[in-house]
């Protein structure tokens, strides 16, 4: 994924590309971070949640599930220690619009609605149709703090989980999920739909350019400090 200056939304969100450079180096403490290890695999999926005749299109909200598959969850078993699902959402021309952090406890089941959870706080306008990218991490910074303003909260972390922060590498293991999509099963609209669910797809050996691209892009998207672009976690996890 890139940043195309000839699309039509950079020209809408111009404002945000004046900001976005100084916004991030603001936001974050140091560019992102190469470790070692490999790079982090990503999960990848679409939604569709407005209907686009004449083609089949959505029909309703979608709804992304996720899976913490890693640790234990029972503390007579030992520490109990969340990892974070880093959430970056994209429209159908590529531009990141909302990006968060929420911690997930393992063996969770949690669901986001893209209605209510990942679209309503979209810096710009949202197409109804696009790309969503989670990486899975460890806890990477305690407490939220903010780089750019010590003793306040750093944007979109939530529960210690940072998606402005690195590192781009590693060798965390990843989330598992799904996405299910309300589709219309005609060709015009409205019409009755159908209900699909389809798993997240992973990025194999992972990609760490794509994982810095994620990473300062959302840095610099919630770095403004509008409040805008910042995504929504459905329950709050607290630290184990």
């Amino acid at each position: 994924m890139s940043i195309s200056l000839n699309k039509p939304t950079w020209l809408v969100r111009g404002a945000l590309a004046l900001v976005g450079g100084a916004a991030f180096l603001a936001a974050v403490s140091t560019p992102a971070r190469a470790m070692p290890g490999q790079p982090g695999t990503s999960l990848f999926g679409y939604y569709d949640i407005e209907p686009s005749a004449p083609v089949v299109s959505g029909s309703g909200d979608n709804y992304l599930f996720l899976i913490n598959p890693a640790g234990n969850a029972n503390r007579g078993f030992g520490v109990v220690t969340n990892k974070c699902a880093m959430i970056y959402v994209f429209d159908d021309v590529e531009e990141m619009g909302e990006c968060c952090g929420c911690p997930l406890t393992p063996a969770q089941l949690e669901r986001f609605s893209f209605d209510n959870d990942l679209l309503a706080n979209y810096l710009g306008m949202p197409t109804g149709e696009g790309v969503v990218a989670i990486r899975g991490q460890d806890i990477n910074n305690n407490g939220c703090s903010s780089f750019r303003t010590p003793g306040t909260t750093q944007a979109g972390c939530n529960g210690g989980c940072d998606p402005t922060n690195g590192p781009p590498t590693s060798l965390d293991a990843n989330l598992l999920g799904s996405i299910v999509h309300n589709q219309s099963i005609f060709t015009t609209d409205p019409g009755p739909s159908t209900v699909t669910e389809l798993p997240l797809f992973n990025n194999a050996g992972g990609d760490p350019s794509d994982n810095t691209y994620l990473i300062e892009e959302c840095a610099a998207l919630i770095g403004n400090g509008s409040g805008a672009g910042i995504c929504h976690c459905p329950s709050t996890v607290l630290d184990e």
